[in-house]
């Protein structure tokens, strides 16, 4: 009888149950990988507006210092600042001075000289 029992008993089937044990947790893998992947696209989106936020704020700022100095340095600005004696006018000196000559052509060649060197003169 202990024979019979055992031919009628429903055996598991290992190779079904395992592909389809495998294909779910394949997809909830997948899951997962989306889920993960979404977080990650999230969290660069708000950085980005942080970032975008931040480079509108230094070039407002930007603005508001280029428009100071445009204040300071002008002719107003810089008579009064010169009136009070904060800046002092100081006459520019000859050593100071780049005098521009126009190029020089050598000889019969014809070629322009556009430096001059006073160690070497042909």
């Amino acid at each position: 009888m202990s024979t019979n029992r055992r031919k009628e008993v429903n055996q598991i089937q290992l190779g079904p149950l395992f592909k389809w044990l495998t294909l779910a947790v394949m997809i909830g893998g997948c899951g997962l990988l989306f889920v993960y992947v979404k977080n990650q696209q999230h969290t660069l989106g708000q950085e980005t507006r942080k970032v975008e936020l931040q480079m509108r704020e230094v070039r407002a700022y930007n603005e508001v210092l280029l428009a100071k100095i445009s204040q300071l340095s002008s002719r107003p600005a810089l008579q009064r600042k010169l009136e009070q004696t904060m800046v002092a006018l100081v006459p520019i000196q000859d050593n100071s001075i780049a005098r521009l000559v126009p190029p020089v052509t050598v000889g019969s060649e014809g070629l322009l000289r556009t430096a001059a060197n006073e160690r070497y003169r042909p």
